[in-house]
């Protein structure tokens, strides 16, 4: 017997708890044989429909023919049609909150590398300029020399482009990340060509696109230009104002965080600051986004479960007076409700189907966790999640057309929600905003064996509220035994304590992964630091060898430095942090809405106000090899040289 393990297609994120399940496949021989008995098990079949086919037409005949005598009869009327749909829409939705980090990573990443790298080709240009004189005496004309400078910096930006798509194609084997891992088939070095040309050409040219502007200027620069270029500006007001206060290591490397000069003196400060800047606010983002997403997967009534257990009888079902006995008797209970599934998980409602249940009678507050209007109080009235009243293209107000058992009836739409996990069986489950609920009356079935005949309204499970502090592990078992007592055989009764959705599970396996890709974001903003800190000391060197002439110890020169990384970390806090909680604000917002819970915000506080001392720290630990190389400066060598 030959043994190997795959993923099956509805098992890498389980639309509900019987697809959860271990499963084994198993050849049509072993179907036929006694021990199969031994086992629960079906078999099916896949049907693909053409293009522009209804899907809820071809349920609802199938479904019709399924229960139609010349089949009912011979299998007992056990032929299930399911829709797949929700399956792959669950799988899509597991995948997405990857896809969303991974790209906004991109971007962020994207564009602080745009912001450096534009300015430093800017300021080589303008530095390459100094030969313009010379190559005018030899006969090079404005627009030779401008595409010469653009043709200097293609040989960088196209080296980086390919380099880049190098390394894509070496870190291919570790894409996808995620749920979407499981599903492919072909996991290795990958070559997108239209993903990897399209990189290639907007990292290549789209810098070279930015610097047109300053490579036309540089081609005008003549004798006078490479004059220019030797000069500086004068600091702005805000730059003169800091500079002047404090002592001399704090006045200087306050000017040399926020002045960039000019010529062969240039920093690229102003980069610098935007890029760190766009860094902070990302981490700030990140913690405020994080901090949400941790407090939604652990707040089970912003998900939707707002009691404390579920007594499932799945496909059983009781009358209200028998629930009502079980539960009158359990110590520490404050409330319940009564409820039962959809017929078969889900119900045809504007023509597609929808994860249903119905919700009857409830002793306190509602059960429903509601984002807008009320529960659904009489046979025509209906209650969807956010996704579903989007993808039908209704508002809270508007009537639906819903089939349930065959009948169809118009309903009034008088709120959303956010719904927890049901399910029944391997139907469909509910899941955040997608679902609907209903009066129980309207989703009764009757069920001979239980006394659920005529017009007794029957429930297939109960909703318990236990008071704040109740053992709520006791409080199950003793549950489970009430039910079990009443009549329910063992293990027909069970006993839930998490109901979590499906998504909250997926969120809950990438929680770690905007933290990851905003450490990176961190890393690059160290680095730049450390870069316009060695680039400031090599463009002052002058004015440091002046200020060692004149007295300044090698620790000031250490303070010096110290006090620019400081100042440069100041700047981009002052900045970051209010823009990071503007924007993890907003990012959890929009999030929130899409996924049909409440807008709930989480800021914080203690971890971004952490972000201030270890932001100082690390860039005071970032200032001390380039502090170090200040104080190597040797003001004979330079001074004779200029």
């Amino acid at each position: 017997m030959s043994r190997r393990s795959a993923a099956f297609d509805d098992q890498i994120v389980p639309a509900n708890k019987a697809n959860g399940e271990p499963r084994v496949l198993v050849t049509p021989a072993f179907y036929r044989v006694p021990a199969y008995r031994k086992f629960h098990g079906s078999d099916g079949a896949t049907v693909s429909l053409r293009g522009g086919t209804s899907r809820a037409a071809f349920l609802r005949q199938a479904s019709a023919l399924a229960a139609s005598p010349q089949y009912k009869s011979s299998t007992g009327g056990q032929i299930f049609i399911g829709d797949l749909d929700a399956q792959a829409a669950a799988t899509e939705r597991a995948i997405q909150p990857e896809v969303i980090a991974l790209v906004l990573f991109a971007l962020l990443a994207g564009l602080i590398t745009f912001a450096v790298m534009s300015q430093l080709m800017g300021r080589q240009v303008v530095l390459d300029a100094t030969e313009n004189p010379v190559l005018r005496a030899i006969g090079m004309k404005r627009r030779d020399l401008f595409i010469l400078s653009l043709m200097r910096a293609g040989v960088v930006t196209i080296s980086g482009a390919v380099g880049a798509v190098l390394v894509a194609i070496a870190a291919s084997p570790s894409m996808p990340i995620g749920p979407a891992r499981l599903a492919e088939p072909a996991p290795g070095i990958d070559l997108n060509l239209t993903v990897l040309g399209f990189g290639l050409v907007v990292a290549a040219f789209l810098p070279l696109v930015a610097l047109i502007p300053s490579a036309w200027r540089a081609s005008a620069y003549g004798l006078q230009g490479a004059r220019a270029t030797r000069g500086g500006r004068s600091g702005s007001l805000v730059v003169r104002m800091a500079s002047s206060v404090g002592s001399v290591p704090a006045s200087f490397g306050i000017r040399m965080a926020l002045e960039p000069g000019s010529g062969r003196n240039a920093v690229p400060v102003r980069s610098a600051l935007v890029g760190i800047t766009i860094a902070v606010t990302a981490v700030v983002a990140t913690l405020v986004f994080g901090a949400s997403l941790l407090h939604l997967v652990d707040t089970p009534t912003l998900y939707g479960q707002n009691w404390d257990r579920e007594v499932d009888l799945s496909f059983g079902s009781v009358p209200g007076p028998f629930a009502r006995q079980v539960l009158s008797h359990q110590p520490g209970m404050t409330s319940f409700a009564l409820g039962n599934y959809a017929p078969f998980g889900t119900v045809s409602i504007g023509g597609e189907a929808v994860p249903a249940i119905g919700i009857g009678h409830a002793s306190g507050r509602s059960f429903l966790t509601m984002l807008s209007g009320g529960p659904p109080s009489g046979s025509h009235e209906v209650v969807l999640g956010a996704r579903t009243l989007q993808s039908l293209r209704r508002h809270v107000g508007n009537t639906v057309p819903v089939e349930i058992n065959g009948h169809i009836r118009a309903m009034r739409i008088v709120g959303t929600a956010v719904f927890a996990s049901f399910s029944r069986g391997s139907f469909d489950a509910t899941d955040l905003g997608d679902g609907a609920a209903f009066s129980a009356s309207v989703m009764s079935t009757n069920d001979q064996g239980t006394d659920c005949v005529g017009n007794v309204t029957c429930y297939n499970f109960f909703l318990v509220r236990y008071r704040p502090g109740t053992n709520l592990v006791a409080a199950g078992a003793r549950l489970e035994k009430a039910v079990v007592a009443a009549g329910c055989p063992v293990g027909s009764c069970n006993i839930v304590a998490d109901q979590r959705p499906d998504d909250i599970n997926d969120y809950s396996r990438v929680r770690e992964t905007p933290v990851l890709l905003a450490g990176v974001l961190a890393v690059l903003a160290i680095a730049m630091l450390a870069h316009v800190l060695v680039t400031g000391i090599r463009r002052h060197r002058r004015d440091l060898a002046v200020l060692k002439t004149l007295g300044l110890l090698r620790r000031q020169m250490l303070a010096m430095i110290a006090w620019d990384a400081s100042t440069i970390a100041a700047v981009t806090l002052a900045l970051g942090i209010p823009l990071g909680i503007v924007a993890g604000r907003i990012s959890w917002s929009l999030f929130a809405d899409s996924v049909g819970v409440p807008v709930d915000v989480e800021v914080p506080l203690l971890s971004v106000l952490l972000i201030v001392p270890v932001t100082l720290a690390i860039a005071n630990v970032t200032a001390a090899w380039p502090g170090w190389l200040a104080g190597r400066v040797s003001a004979a060598t330079i001074l004779r040289d200029e």
